[in-house]
């Protein structure tokens, strides 16, 4: 009797998943029962993984579904259907796809959180890239600009790994621009934080990938999983003492009532003013958000927009003409009205955002349908996966899409709107891009006024991890610039 209705029951389960293997709604690949592509997904290297997307791109058009395991995803890699997804107010909500695991690492900061939650967090934290603000960060950002350039130059004509002398001062300008402390060169703890922030992404995507190790039982119990934990215990442990640093000054701050009430407050102070409606584990969330992506992104575009000038020489002299024609032979530093003149350098930079987009991959839950256009609809329950990775590489909407071209940000050349989305777009784009723009010129203007790159690394392959990130070490050397 009960084998009878446990088997009635298995097979009821078993026909439901092959019902919803086979009801695929998009076109894309089918795969396996059950499975969906996860098998095959797990038996490709990390680097070839926007390879293998690119070619389903151009085999299913630009959008088409893929199943992993019991979840249904559709990628959208042109224009005209990220617009309706990235420009709505109602698909707001994260998607699935890796965000579950970040979320370990972010908890539920202003990146993952949605709903009433996003609404009023992103409410109160714009005002923290006020104009003032960014205004008042210059100072802190000349001061490790040329930090970084005596790095550069200490290491004169050797092959030099850039990205680590970068993510180090990336990450001095986050604490002390955004966060109000100033961290301790010689503190063993913020080069330990660098490099644990550098694994975790990484640890993220091959967990993913591996579809065996979604169960965090089975994942505790392996090497990764413990060194995952490893790294997010660090990381985690050095925001708690940011956030108690600040904590501190905070208060003797607020106990001087002679402080210049005008000034605009930086953005862990607003949360510290939030007091009781802000619990210890709600700041931290958004200051491990913060801290993480206000310098992983902004070093993960430095280093690739110095990999690509000194790939290409020409383009780089085109911005040091740029920057003598501004600063002439003097040796100042520049100011806000200095970096509005820096027109070419952010053509270079965009186009290295085209090219290298800090985050290759944005996913939205849908919790209603999703039209696109007259023909596709994409359910409700799906996740939406935009690929800025690809759109940005387009064919039908950039010329010749792979190669190196600032000049196609030339003011007034024409474009879709969502075919560059290097900070994502609509309701949920970056709200930091003012200050990112501003520390990426003011950082690659102090280096190329003083420093000439000269290319070794040639070619990088593009792992799919939630920052954008070379599998190769990218090297370069530097030399004395004599102007």
């Amino acid at each position: 009797m009960f084998e009878a209705l446990y088997a009635v029951v298995v097979v009821f389960l078993v026909g439901l998943i092959l019902k919803k293997w086979w009801d695929q709604k998009i076109p894309g690949p089918r795969g396996l029962p059950i499975m969906g592509i996860a098998l095959e997904l797990a038996q490709i290297p990390p680097r070839d993984i926007f390879a293998k997307i690119d070619s389903l791109r151009q085999t299913y058009s630009g959008i088409f579904e893929m199943k992993i395991m019991t979840d249904s995803y559709v990628m959208l890699t042109d224009p005209e259907s990220v617009e309706p997804l990235l420009s709505s107010s109602k698909h707001i909500k994260k998607g699935i796809f890796d965000y579950k695991f970040w979320r370990l690492f972010l908890g539920d900061g202003l990146l993952l959180s949605d709903g009433a939650k996003w609404h009023h967090r992103r409410k109160v934290l714009t005002p923290t890239f006020h104009f003032k603000i960014l205004e008042d960060a210059m100072t802190s950002l000349v001061k490790n600009a040329q930090s970084l350039t005596e790095q550069f130059l200490d290491t004169e004509g050797k092959p030099t790994d850039v990205g680590n002398i970068i993510r180090s001062s990336t990450l001095k300008v986050i604490c002390e621009t955004a966060m109000g402390v100033k961290l301790n060169t010689d503190d063993e703890t913020q080069n330990k934080y660098v490099e644990a922030v550098k694994r975790i992404p990484e640890a993220i995507i091959l967990r993913y990938l591996k579809f065996w190790l979604h169960s965090d039982f089975v994942y505790n119990l392996t090497k990764d999983g413990r060194n995952f934990k490893k790294d997010l215990n660090l990381a985690h442990s050095f925001t708690k003492k940011i956030i108690s640093e600040r904590r501190m000054l905070y208060k003797n701050q607020k106990a001087d009532n002679s402080e210049n009430k005008s000034k605009k407050k930086a953005f862990l102070d607003c949360l510290l003013e939030m007091g009781e409606a802000l619990t210890d584990q709600d700041i931290c969330e958004e200051v491990d958000t913060f801290m993480f992506e206000g310098h992983d992104t902004t070093s993960a575009n430095l280093v690739f927009s110095l990999f690509l000038l000194a790939n290409h020489p020409e383009e780089q002299e085109k911005v040091v003409e740029e920057l003598i024609e501004i600063f002439g032979e003097t040796d100042r530093p520049p100011t806000l009205s200095d970096l509005a003149k820096m027109n070419y350098l952010e053509m270079v930079i965009k186009e290295s955002l085209r090219l290298y987009p800090s985050v290759p991959l944005i996913s939205r839950s849908l919790t209603e349908d999703l039209k696109l256009g007259a023909d596709v609809i994409i359910p409700a329950g799906y996740t939406a996966v935009v690929a800025p990775f690809l759109v940005h590489r387009s064919k039908t909407h950039w010329e010749n899409p792979e190669e190196f071209r600032p000049e196609r940000f030339m003011p007034g050349t024409p474009r879709h709107p969502f075919a560059f989305i290097p900070f994502s777009a609509g309701p949920r784009n970056c709200i930091g891009q003012k200050f990112a723009m501003m520390e990426l010129k003011t950082m690659l203007s102090s280096v190329l006024r003083k420093c000439k790159l000269e290319a070794v690394t040639k070619e990088v392959n593009i792992l799919p991890t939630g920052i954008i990130k070379s599998e190769e070490t990218i090297l370069m050397k530097i030399y004395k610039r004599n102007l």
